[in-house]
């Protein structure tokens, strides 16, 4: 039984890790958008006009590092709840 506790720890973790490696992902994808924006506009290569493209860049940069820094969060969250549940039950999230 101790054997199986821990194959669901280990793939809660995996999960958690997965997921925190996925969102860091989609954030770093929003602030090369915001980047690639201003720098096209900046080169002269965008049809955008000044306001659209500094609100557009500005804007993506912003969500891509608040989503970044959410979920390094939940991570974080997520990562201290398991550790916490399997300490005291010996049970992992999943199992409830």
């Amino acid at each position: 039984m101790d054997e199986k506790n821990r194959e669901k720890s280990a793939a809660g973790k995996n999960r958690t890790v997965n997921l925190f490696a996925l969102r860091l992902a989609v954030a770093a994808y929003l602030v090369y958008l915001g980047f690639d924006l201003l720098r096209k506009f900046l080169v002269g290569a965008s049809t955008l006009s000044p306001a659209a493209a500094w609100g557009c860049g500005v804007g993506f940069m912003a969500a891509g590092l608040g989503f970044g820094l959410y979920s390094l969060l939940r991570y974080r969250r997520e990562a201290a709840a398991e550790k916490n549940k399997t300490e005291e039950t010996g049970k992992t999230p999943e199992e409830e």
